[in-house]
Order: C-alpha cells, then structure tokens, then sequence
C-alpha cells in the first residue's frame, strides 16, 4: 500500500515540478543552436540576503522527488539494487533539472543560472541521503496510517509533527555571515507582544495566535499517545516541551532573514501542546462517539463562523469597496491558469501563500468529518469528493469576493488549493481517528458498525 501511495505522489510531484517550472507557458521560439550556446555560458549569480530564501527555495523543490521515487522504488530488501535505483534517480533528477532550465530560455523573463542547477542537485542528494535516513520508518508508519489498527492515530501525529516541525522554519533563509547577524540585531525583529509591525491588525493578529495553539495541539495528542503519566504530570509536561519548543523556534527565528520573533507566540505553544495532552488523556479513557455525538449538531454553525473568520482574515484592509460593474470588468482581467500568480512573487513567497492558503482551509474539512461520520459512516473516498466539492464552493466565494475590493487579487488557484485541502482535512481525521472509532464500535456503539 505505501509503495501505491509513494508512486502517485511521485507521479503528481513530478508533474508539480515541471508545470511550476514552465508556467505561465509564455513560449518564445528561438533557434536551438542560439539556445544551446547561450545555455554553455550560464552564469552563476551572487545572490544577495533578499534571494537567499527564492535559492533555498529550489532547494526544497526538490527534496520530495528523489524521496517519493526511491519510495516508490525501493522496497527491496537487497542493498545493492537500492543503491543502483538510488544512482539512477539521482541521475534522473539532475538530468531533469538541466532540461527545465535549458527548456526556460524559452519562456522568458525565467531567469536561467547555474544557482537553480546547483541548488536543484544539493535538493536531490538531501532528498535521496533523507530516504536512506529515514525512508524505511516514513514507510511503516505510511502502512500504519492507512491499516485498521490502533497504530494508525501514533502514525498519523507522528507524521504531522515531522511535518510541523520541517515548516516551523521554512523558507531556511539562515543568516551566513556576522555582518549579517548585526543587521538583523539591529532591526526591529523582536516583538513581545502582538502588534500590526510583527503579525497585522487585531483580527489577523488573533487568528495567528490561534493557528499557531492549534498547530501544535496534535503534538500534545502524540505525547499522550506514548506516555503513561497521569492526567496532571502529563500537562505539566506537555506544557514544559510546548514551552521548550516555542523558544527554539523563536530563538531561531531570530537566524532567519525573514524571520520575526514574538514572545507571545511562546506561551501560544504551551497552551495547545497542553490543551492536546489533555484532550488525547481524555479520548485514551472515553470513546470517541460520544464526543462526536455532542458536537455533531454545533458543526454548521462552527462552519459558517469559521468561513466568515477565514472572508475577514482575507479581505480585512483590503479596501476600497468597488462597485458592482467594477468588480465585473476586474473579472475580465483575471488568468485563471492555475499558478500564474505564483509566477510573478519569489518561490519562497509562492510556497508561503500556497501553504498559507492550505493550512486555512484543512479545519474545514476536519469539521465537515465530525458533522458526517455520525450521520451516514460514508466511504472515506466518498466524503473526500463532498468535502473538495464544499471547499471549492467556499474558496471560489472568498476569491469572488476580492473582485470588489480594489487592494485584493482574486487567484482562482487558491480554488483549487481550498478544494484540495478541505478534502485532506477530512482523509486526515479519517485516518487518524480509525482506531478509536474501531474500539468505540467494539465497546457498543450501535451506528459504528453501519461504517463496516
């Protein structure tokens, strides 16, 4: 099952990775002997602070594909066919990414260096070194998360949390030199506490504190997975580790060039490590049915407040209000290729809003599985079509609503990311929920066995 789950990944981020590369498909013919020649000379440009993050960037782009192939491609057991299969790949990554940008020089304004090269590559070996690493173990707990057992909720924490932790310092823009390190000391990168200069207005400011407790409650759930403490020495320490971990990573946002520290964001930590720690004691004594039960008839409403908070985060300051037929003559302006947009920002910026936009909606799809599993026990498959259908809905309706504000540009892309992430969203609490439903059905739970 993890090697079918490796190949599609691979096969959808190989595709990613080429469609990212050429869009928006502005094709210039040139003749190939010009091409070929100018391709010998490319340079090596001398990247200064502000595009350290857009190389990292390419860095990162191309960590997965080695990964998912070798995935995909190297569950046998004989160690040297892996390393041949490794070889290849390696090969196949470089060769490819010489190809994308030779293949650039036709779709200007790209810009074709020897640092995307160079870049790419350093990606593909820290990729394939990762599998080597760790690949066997993010196997296993692949076939854990999508098996019946009761491992698969310790599968599911546990890949969020590798998740959450490789992006709590995304994009990787460290600062190299002391000169550096001066600047950044010098500049205002400190905040205490919640301001307009370190996050925006009150409610953009707020819903980042919430995200950021929410973010890390799963953690709290994975620490009372694997601990046998009672309730109290749990969240006493779920709140040290929460406590520990927020000054790391705003210590070591302090090394990042885009990096802002708040001191806030601290405490935000040791609350939602805590309050997940408890939240995971009390579901490890209780089944989860009733819960489910309780909350069920409070999801639309929750639904419907969450989508005016996600309109407001969106469209807040975003103003003048147009009017109707301006908002109209503005839709006749959008291109509705999907990440034209992303085009024309930096990749660190591109990827920061695609996982920006992503993050936003995957609660949606969380709550739309509370709402349906205690109504019809439908098929994963199924409920994840509804749940993307229902996020399609929601982000083209925040997107309509950026036509009418002048300092807002509707992306119809983030349609597509909305849709997609609702439905992860709802496959996620699925999966990771599995076994506590399975023991909910074995302790007498009537409708649980309709799911089987």
């Amino acid at each position: 099952m993890s090697r079918k789950i490796f190949f599609i990944a691979g096969m959808a981020y190989l595709l990613f990775v080429v469609y990212g590369s050429l869009v928006p498909f502005d094709f210039h013919p040139r003749s190939l002997d010009l091409a070929l020649k100018d391709f010998r000379h490319i340079r090596y440009l001398k990247l200064g602070m502000d595009s350290r993050a857009d190389w990292v960037a390419n860095i990162l782009l191309y960590i997965p594909l080695p990964f998912l192939w070798l995935g995909c491609a190297s569950r046998q057991r004989r160690y040297a066919l892996q390393v041949i299969v490794s070889v290849l790949l390696f090969l196949f990554c470089v060769t490819l990414s010489v190809a994308i940008e030779f293949a650039q020089q036709f779709f200007p304004p790209r810009t074709v260096s020897l640092n995307d090269i160079l870049a790419e590559i350093a990606g593909t070996i820290i990729g394939i070194v990762l599998w080597w690493a760790a690949g066997d173990k993010v196997g296993r707990l692949l076939e854990s998360l999508v098996a019946q057992g009761k491992s698969a909720a310790y599968a599911g924490l546990t890949l969020y949390t590798i998740g959450y932790l490789a992006f709590s310092l995304f994009p990787y823009d460290f600062l190299i030199s002391a000169n550096e390190i001066h600047a950044k000391f010098a500049s205002g990168f400190l905040h205490w506490l919640p301001s307009r200069a370190a996050c925006g207005g009150t409610l953009r400011c707020s819903a980042k504190l919430v995200a950021e407790a929410a973010a890390v409650a799963p953690l709290g759930l994975l620490l009372a997975v694997v601990s046998r403490k009672n309730r109290g020495q749990l969240i006493w320490s779920a709140a040290w580790l929460g406590g520990w971990l927020g000054l790391i990573i705003e210590t070591l946002q302090f090394f990042l060039v885009s990096g802002v520290t708040m001191a806030a964001s601290v405490f935000t930590r040791v609350i939602g490590v805590a309050a997940g720690a408890a939240a995971g004691k009390t579901l490890k004594r209780t089944s989860l049915w009733p819960l489910l039960y309780l909350l069920r008839p409070f999801m639309p409403l929750a639904g419907a407040l969450y989508v005016i908070l996600l309109a407001g985060v969106t469209w807040l300051g975003k103003g003048p209000l147009l009017g109707v037929d301006e908002g109209i003559k503005r839709l006749h302006e959008i291109r509705f290729m999907p990440f034209y947009y992303h085009y024309y920002t930096s990749e660190s910026a591109a990827l920061t809003s695609l996982f920006a936009v992503a993050i936003m909606f995957v609660p949606l799809g969380m709550q739309y599985w509370v709402w349906r599993v205690t109504m019809m026990r439908e098929f994963v498959f199924r409920g994840a079509i509804n749940a993307a259908l229902m996020g399609a809905v929601i982000s083209a309706g925040i997107e309509v609503g950026k036509l009418f504000l002048r300092s807002a540009r509707p992306d119809p892309t983030n349609v597509l990311i909305g849709s997609m992430s609702v439905a992860v969203g709802f496959i996620a609490a699925s999966l990771c929920t599995k076994a506590t439903l399975s023991v909910g059905a074995m302790d007498g739970d009537p409708a649980a066995h309709a799911s089987s």
